[in-house]
């Protein structure tokens, strides 16, 4: 009964980093913040049983791919939110080409309009 005890925490790991995996791909981050814990518990107790090379192995594998997908999700979202600040933000200056297929910078004047006297 001792080998299946090891090899619990290691099953539940493993359906846990597919439910992580699914929650990155759908970008359910509350599920995510929710399944930290429980991931820092099983991996405490993978960490104490004897559990052979071969499945440490793939949890890293998978360990490490939820990461890429992870560090690829902030990235889209740091990009996301720097585009969107760049649209809200006036641009001075607007850069177009010519006929000769040389760029000319048209810079914003303003629209006011000027009497005279």
């Amino acid at each position: 009964m001792a080998i299946l005890d090891a090899f619990r925490p290691v099953s539940a790991l493993k359906d846990l980093l597919d439910k992580e995996k699914e929650a990155i791909l759908k970008s359910d981050f509350i599920m995510l913040q929710g399944l930290a814990k429980p991931k820092e518990n099983l991996m405490s107790l993978v960490a104490k049983t004897q559990v052979p090379a071969a499945t440490l192995n793939t949890l890293e594998k998978r360990i490490a791919n939820n990461q890429r997908l992870l560090m690829a999700s902030a990235k889209g979202i740091r990009m996301a939110r720097e585009r969107l600040m760049s649209l809200k933000s006036p641009s001075p200056e607007f850069n177009t080409y010519g006929p000769a297929g040389t760029t000319t910078s048209m810079v914003r004047k303003s629209l006011t309009m000027k009497r005279k006297a």
